[in-house]
């Protein structure tokens, strides 16, 4: 029986360091990881892909959380499932499952704990969301920040006054004409 790690994040601003580390100290005798999202189709996820053939029976697929062979419950149980089907476990380095032993009722636990995370994505997206809202609704503002400042915004203003081009402005300020635009539809 061999231990086979998969670790994926969705950008290469995370770190699969700490993934790494802990499929490695899990005994790991390959790890395979990626930077992907995880709502990326199973076709595009080679690393996965290559750990999955890297399995043979009665080994087992270590894996963080669940929710790195798929992001949909739906994905997920039946990716469980069709390794199971080939006799290859699964075991989540959160202590959420672990196949090995259950028998027939694997997959029934499985799709359980992959409704139960997507229902708290769910909720968390949520959340989220209301939080932003509110904070709007407070007046926050969201995004970049302006990068001019109020005296190039009044000598564009100027400028357009004089019938100047958005063309004419940004040569004579040396700053883009998308930024001119944005300067006067800003105010």
């Amino acid at each position: 029986m061999n231990l086979i790690g998969y670790a994926r994040c969705s950008t290469t601003k995370q770190d699969t360091e700490a993934q790494l580390d802990a499929l490695s100290q899990q005994g790991c005798d390959q790890i395979f990881s990626e930077y992907i999202s995880g709502a990326a189709p199973y076709a595009e996820r080679v690393e996965l892909q290559k750990a999955i053939a890297a399995c043979s029976q009665g080994d087992v697929l270590v894996v963080p959380k669940l929710d790195r062979l798929g992001r949909s419950m739906d994905d997920c149980v039946s990716r469980v499932a069709e390794l199971l089907d080939a006799g290859i476990h699964v075991k989540t380095l959160d202590d959420r499952v672990d196949t090995k032993g259950l028998g027939k009722m694997a997959k029934l636990v499985v799709g359980i704990l992959a409704a139960a995370a997507e229902i708290e994505r769910d909720l968390i997206l949520e959340r989220t969301d209301e939080g932003r809202r509110r904070a709007m609704d407070a007046g926050v503002k969201f995004g970049r920040k302006r990068s001019w400042t109020a005296e190039q915004a009044e000598t564009v203003r100027e400028f357009r006054a004089q019938q100047l081009s958005y063309g004419a402005i940004a040569k004579k300020l040396n700053i883009s004409t998308s930024k001119v635009r944005r300067i006067l539809a800003a105010n």
